[in-house]
């Protein structure tokens, strides 16, 4: 991979095959802090691509968030059939009791889903979110079946799943390249956003 800049400084172009981008390689001055930021990005993102499990959560969590969603949404009409514990409610009855959760679970779904797709770096965080959700939720109800036995119940039931996502998305090396390429990208765009206003005033 490598990436053909114009240097404005002399004009001529230089093919970059690996970063750092530093200088000019024809009149050794320094790139442009916009155009430097952007060819590092590129050849970054070129080394990596979308690690498997975020691709399928991708797909997956669209489906699972909307249906979270439509269920919250639905309730107050009493439109779709609710349990909470085994126990069937009305629709408002699950509204007031888990109406929240299951909103901040479904939408932390779909936000993540979206930012994966278009490859942003807070879908990290946003998948934070929905363990966090679910967490939450479940030391909820936990508290509310049993005290805190059912708090303690909760969080072991979700213990080491925390731990493996936690893993995944902050030490995983592939992982950790692939979102650092992605923040390098934004990066750039910041500075070339920068740059632009700079240029405009």
């Amino acid at each position: 991979m490598s990436v053909s800049l114009i240097c404005p400084i002399c004009g001529s172009p230089a093919t970059i095959h690996k970063p750092p981008v530093t200088v000019c390689p024809n009149c050794q001055a320094a790139w442009p802090e916009a155009l430097r930021l952007s060819a590092e990005a590129t050849l970054e993102r070129a080394k990596v691509d979308r690690p498997i499990l975020l691709t399928i959560g991708m797909y997956v969590a669209p489906f699972f968030g909307g249906l979270f969603v439509l269920l919250v949404l639905l309730a107050p009409f009493n439109a779709a059939t609710y349990t909470i514990d085994g126990e069937t409610v009305s629709g408002v009855e699950f509204l007031r009791r888990a109406g929240m959760y299951f909103l901040a679970i479904g939408g932390s779904s779909l936000a993540a889903a979206y930012a994966i797709w278009r490859e942003r770096s807070w879908s990290r965080w946003a998948i934070v979110a929905f363990w966090l959700a679910q967490l939450a939720a479940a030391i909820g109800f936990g508290w509310a079946g049993s005290g805190i036995a059912g708090v303690a119940a909760a969080i072991a039931s979700l213990l080491l799943v925390l731990i493996l996502v936690g893993w995944y998305l902050f030490d995983k090396e592939n992982v950790v390249t692939y979102y650092r390429s992605l923040e390098k990208v934004e990066a750039a765009e910041d500075a070339r956003r920068a740059s632009s206003r700079g240029v405009g005033a």
